[in-house]
């Protein structure tokens, strides 16, 4: 039997394997950051009719006879190079500048990767795709830090509006809730001194620095107080007929009177105070350790400088390291090396932040700065950290790269999987590890090059056509021969 049958069998095969290829490539030249695919082929087998011979002194060499068995598909692979963007002027439409892929979640918990950004927020406050998938990021949480890439999810997405989504795939929004009762380091109306009661006297009032009323008895307009003041001790006073005499307390203007100061009156009686309270989640300066209060037995001038102790050596007179690497403690002492002793985190009972804040339980990740200078994380719940009309990080949408991307696994589309030769994946923020920033209101067009698929069209067709004469042909030579005997 002529292998030149079999041979264009195997070409027809392959030239339709690569239209098929083709055929896809054309349906979707206008599909969401498609990815492109080509095809490259080989030949398959060789018999060896003859082996090649060495010369000799009579006779020359001779070179091997082989016969082909015709062509496979060596390869179908993806091509990577990223599509244009379209604009669309929507928010939550992104696209990736550059190398990367988002990671979306599928209901299994699994990871996918995909470059279609068209994701909306669902009921639930969701970051979702088209089809529903999570959306992986990081979302802040009361510490300030950022959890493992995971879902993202923002419960209240209704208080926000104009959301939108930086370069670094940070999503901010404007926070348009209820405003929260009290604000850290501004002044409230916390009550009137109106509201004093004086037996004998009704219609009490606050005029020209004068606590004045209206006699039950006579009916007449009586100055009760004057030079009135708010005192430390939590007091108002008053000079009144028989003195200065105590009008008030703090605490009959606010449940705490503690987490105000600046106490003052206006000229209506009116009294407000500054509210000196904690936002919940933000980082608070809470002053410096150097002070009074630092001080070590034996040791005099005792300060604090680069993440050392340091102090007069009663003894010697000398200036002395007391101890290194100076840490904050969880229970709000200090920590460090002694310098004498060679005793590594050694607890400094001496020292603690008890001056700076009344419960170490309040605040969360101490920093030690190298001039003394603590901060702090504040966890409770004392005042909301949403505030109207401000500007909110609510998450970062992550990023994916692979060693490989050309490995990875295409399926249901638009979607990519993690296969063994694609590597694993490093999921980073966006713009860092050579990975591409986001670009907010656009997504990704297809990269089919239409003038490239309709050239392979042409050479595929050409290649298909040859094959099959190759097959007519073979076929009219074995008619001939059939037609031998006669």
């Amino acid at each position: 039997m002529l292998r030149s049958l079999y041979s264009g069998v195997t070409g027809l095969r392959t030239h339709q394997i690569k239209m098929d290829v083709i055929g896809n490539n054309i349906a979707n030249v206008n599909t969401t950051a498609f990815r492109a695919s080509r095809v490259t082929f080989k030949d398959i087998y060789y018999q060896t009719i003859s082996g090649a011979s060495a010369g000799s002194n009579v006779a020359g060499g001779t070179n091997p006879r082989q016969i082909g068995y015709g062509s496979t598909v060596s390869s179908i692979d993806v091509i990577n190079t990223r599509g244009g963007i379209q604009i669309t002027d929507r928010t939550l439409d992104l696209y990736i500048s550059g190398e990367g892929y988002f990671v979306v979640r599928d209901k299994t918990g699994s990871d996918i990767y995909t470059r279609v950004g068209n994701f909306t927020f669902d009921a639930e406050g969701r970051l979702v795709d088209a089809s529903g998938l999570q959306v992986a990021g990081w979302q802040p949480y009361n510490s300030g830090s950022y959890l493992e890439a995971s879902p993202i999810t923002i419960p209240n997405i209704d208080d926000y509006t104009n959301i939108f989504i930086s370069k670094e795939g940070l999503i901010t929004g404007v926070y348009s809730g209820e405003y929260p009762e009290h604000l850290p380091n501004t002044y409230e109306n916390i009550g009137s001194l109106s509201d004093i009661s004086v037996a004998g006297y009704t219609n009490i009032r606050y005029e020209n620095g004068q606590l004045i009323g209206d006699s039950t008895t006579t009916g007449d307009v009586d100055v009760l107080y004057g030079n009135i003041k708010f005192n430390a001790d939590g007091t108002v006073t008053g000079d009144g007929t028989s003195g200065n005499a105590i009008i008030a307390k703090f605490s009959d203007f606010a449940a705490e009177p503690a987490d105000y100061t600046e106490w003052e009156i206006a000229e209506d009686g009116t009294i407000s105070a500054v509210y000196k309270g904690h936002f919940t989640g933000y980082s608070e300066n809470l002053g410096s350790i150097n002070g009074p209060s630092l001080s070590i037995p034996g040791y005099s001038d005792v300060a604090f400088e680069n993440g050392n102790l340091i102090g007069i050596d009663d003894s010697t007179g000398l200036s002395t390291t007391i101890y290194t690497n100076v840490e904050i403690g969880p229970d709000g002492v200090l920590v460090g090396d002694n310098a004498t002793t060679s005793t590594s985190g050694e607890t400094i009972s001496s020292v603690d932040i008890s001056g700076l804040v009344s419960n170490v339980l309040l605040f969360s990740e101490y920093n030690l700065a190298p001039d003394g200078t603590v901060t702090g994380f504040y966890t409770s719940n004392q005042v909301p950290m949403h505030i109207p009309g401000e500007i909110e990080v609510l998450g970062q949408v992550a990023v994916a790269k692979f060693i490989n991307p050309e490995g990875l696994s295409q399926q249901d589309g638009v979607y990519f999987f993690e296969t063994q030769n694609s590597g694993s994946p490093e999921v980073v923020s966006p713009g860092s590890y050579a990975t591409g920033t986001i670009v907010s209101g656009g997504l990704e067009m297809s990269n089919v090059d239409l003038s490239k698929e309709f050239t392979d069209m042409i050479t595929t067709q050409r290649g298909f056509q040859a094959n099959s004469r190759v097959i007519t042909v073979s076929d009219e030579m074995l008619q001939e021969l059939v037609n031998l005997k006669r």
